[in-house]
């Protein structure tokens, strides 16, 4: 089809802009079933959740610049591309977005470097230089994270959890819903977001480090978790089935954001479990990424 962008053609950011959504959809669950099919996951399987529109749905834009140019990086010829015209941003984004090819940043941001514009709580804020997500992380499409805390929680009640260890928390967007309904969570991140860092049910540390699992054990003592929650970055969770055999969890929901890693982690865990559902929620139209949503009963 004729991309709604006319930067698609050279763009790295949206892969898909050339076909129509179905087939993108299509395209996604084929590759979902490809990294799962060694687990037994077959393509009727798969739900597919597609998301309410295909454009105009980021909260969060990140930028490059070099000298005078501003835009996308391509990894390819590590040249900035400009994109003015960049489709696939919120618009309440785009006010400061057009300023900023207006080039009065120049002056104040000489050679190069990055900034990022973050849609968050009914502002507009723009960061240069600083670390992702500057507001606090959240996904960028908000309303199919709603679509996902919803998925969560339908499961989690499906399942009958009533304690729940919920690791790479965050602030508790994928758990908040389970304790106001009256379950038990425990929450660990390796990043405290204000307003966590002094709950009781808070434990902040490096969740890759060696000593995770035993720190983490001396810390909070002996507590039957019934579900394990993860919800990893794209490198996933390498020490997963260490935490599966001491945890002991009766079910595990896994949130994954790249699926090689995600078929890796399971894969570690033998035969030791039985899946019950795997979702496949669409939380990045236009581009090849999605989020995968897997429950499994732990045996």
């Amino acid at each position: 089809v004729e991309p709604d962008c006319p930067h698609f053609e050279l763009c790295p950011g949206c892969q898909f802009l050339h076909t129509d959504y179905a087939s993108e959809l299509n395209y996604k669950k084929a590759a979902l079933q490809r990294y799962l099919g060694v687990l037994g996951v077959d393509m009727d399987g798969i739900e597919v959740v597609p998301a309410p529109r295909r454009l105009a749905y980021r909260n969060r834009v990140q930028l490059h610049y070099r000298h005078k140019y501003i835009g996308m990086l391509d990894p390819v010829s590590d040249q900035v591309l400009e994109v003015p015209h960049c489709k696939i941003m919120r618009e309440e984004l785009r006010p400061a977005f057009a300023r900023l090819y207006q080039g009065d940043w120049q002056k104040d941001h000489p050679g190069r470097g990055h900034c990022e514009l973050y849609y968050k709580a009914g502002e507009v804020s723009i960061r240069w230089n600083g670390s992702y997500a500057h507001g606090g992380f959240s996904q960028v499409y908000e309303e199919m994270n709603l679509v996902l805390q919803e998925r969560v929680q339908t499961l989690l009640a499906a399942l009958g959890s009533k304690c729940l260890l919920d690791i790479f928390a965050g602030s508790g967007n994928l758990s908040d819903a389970f304790a106001a309904a009256g379950g038990r969570r425990v929450m660990l991140d390796g990043h405290a977001d204000p307003g966590c860092a002094e709950l009781d049910n808070f434990y902040q540390m490096d969740l890759y480090a060696e000593q995770a699992l035993p720190d983490f054990i001396r810390r909070a003592g002996a507590t039957d978790f019934d579900t394990l929650l993860i919800d990893p970055p794209r490198r996933g969770f390498p020490g997963l089935a260490g935490w599966v055999k001491e945890i002991n969890p009766r079910h595990l929901l896994y949130v994954s954001c790249n699926p090689a890693s995600l078929a890796r982690d399971l894969r570690g865990l033998g035969a030791r479990f039985r899946i019950e559902a795997v979702q496949l929620l669409d939380l990045f139209p236009a581009t090849a990424h999605f989020e995968t949503l897997i429950a499994l009963q732990i045996k």
